[in-house]
């Protein structure tokens, strides 16, 4: 049976994105979104954004049906402007489209995922400060309190259902008040506040006083987005105080069944790999040393070294699922293959924008270097 055709993975970037980032926006995905300091780095992993998207969702029984992914497509670049030290975000020829029924539906139901991700990420993390003190805060890049986070969190919901309409007024608890109940109201707020919205007029546009073009589409995916970024922002911030890494066992075990591999490639968008079990199971079996992340029985990291083991040597494969990225896990994995062996000459094809991570353990362009390149 050949395998499914791959797709075009497209994305919307906006330049000067909080304040000089790129923005890659997955459109097709409302609330799908990263960011980068860099265009080719922004572009290079969204990928993995789509990956931790449709594994997330899968995580909550709603399983994408979406063609498996091949190269990246830029559909369309636009400029988010600073005027009097405010930034207004880009509006996408794609959010000027009347937004569908069910698209609406699938957003609410998204917001319910992240919010139900966050209520278990808000009790770990209360239990935690309840042990040992407040969540660390590393207020010299901006980071927050937890409660300052939640609290941004709810009131940006209000603020985001007033850009189509002016006059639209939050009567619930107040935001100095009690945060779970201030929680709860603005998100019941802000949904019927879409509905209502969206009944009005499903392609509703309007341009705010601070200059802002905004639509009704352009709302819906800032809602998702914003409330997964909080959500993974304190996961993260979780994960580093529990020293969640360290439980992961790092072994250079080889892998005999190739389907923890392929459920790993999918989690980065890396689908082109997965295609062909069996010839992703060859490709296995020919290396020469590999490396895996364990997090029980789940493959959560993975490299392998293909060539003689004695003079040269390839790196390949260094993925990190999207849930695990931020904890210094690849630096391990790479480090448990090259570490104490000077006299192998490793090389490695580096994705777009990245070239400045590798050059940490010693690697550096080579312009002697040629490829003849796979056809498929």
């Amino acid at each position: 049976m050949d395998p499914a055709p791959l797709a075009p993975l497209r994305v919307w970037l906006e330049r000067d994105y909080d304040g000089g980032r790129w923005g890659a926006w997955l459109l097709d995905l409302p609330g799908a979104f990263s960011s980068a300091a860099t265009r080719p780095l922004a572009l290079s992993q969204s990928p993995s954004t789509l990956g931790w998207f449709r594994d997330w969702l899968a995580r909550h029984g709603e399983p994408l049906d979406l063609p498996p992914v091949g190269s990246v497509e830029e559909v369309e670049e636009a400029a988010a402007t600073v005027v009097d030290g405010y930034e207004r975000n880009a509006t996408f020829a794609m959010d000027r489209r009347p937004v569908r029924v069910d698209e609406l539906d699938a957003a609410i139901r998204r917001l319910g995922h992240a919010r139900q991700d966050l209520v278990a990420v808000l009790t770990a993390v209360r239990a935690g400060e309840a042990r040992s003190g407040p969540l660390p805060t590393a207020s010299d890049i901006g980071e927050r309190t937890a409660d300052e986070v939640l609290r941004h969190l709810a009131v940006s919901e209000v603020w985001l259902g007033s850009r189509l309409d002016p006059v639209a007024r939050f009567e619930g608890p107040p935001q100095d008040g009690d945060l779970d109940a201030y929680l709860e109201a603005t998100r019941a707020w802000a949904i019927a506040n879409l509905r209502r919205l969206h009944n009005a007029d499903p392609a509703m546009s309007r341009t705010d006083g601070k200059g802002e073009s905004w639509t009704l589409a352009k709302v819906v995916r800032r809602y998702v987005y914003h409330s997964i970024d909080h959500l993974r922002e304190l996961d993260r911030r979780l994960g580093r105080a529990e020293r969640r890494a360290e439980r992961l066992s790092i072994r250079k075990d080889r892998l005999d069944d190739v389907a923890p591999l392929i459920r790993l490639l999918r989690s980065v968008g890396w689908d082109r790999r997965t295609q062909d079990p069996e010839r992703l199971r060859r490709a296995i079996r020919a290396t020469h040393a590999m490396v895996g992340a364990w997090d029980g029985d789940e493959l959560v990291g993975f490299t392998r070294e293909v060539g003689d083991g004695e003079m040269n040597a390839l790196l390949s494969m260094v993925v990190v699922d999207p849930r695990w990225q931020g904890y210094g896990i690849a630096d391990r994995l790479i480090h448990a293959l090259i570490d104490g062996r000077p006299e192998i000459r490793f090389s490695l094809a580096a994705a777009n924008g990245v070239d400045e991570y590798y050059r940490r353990f010693g690697f550096e362009p080579d312009s002697h270097a040629m490829v003849r390149r796979r056809a498929t």
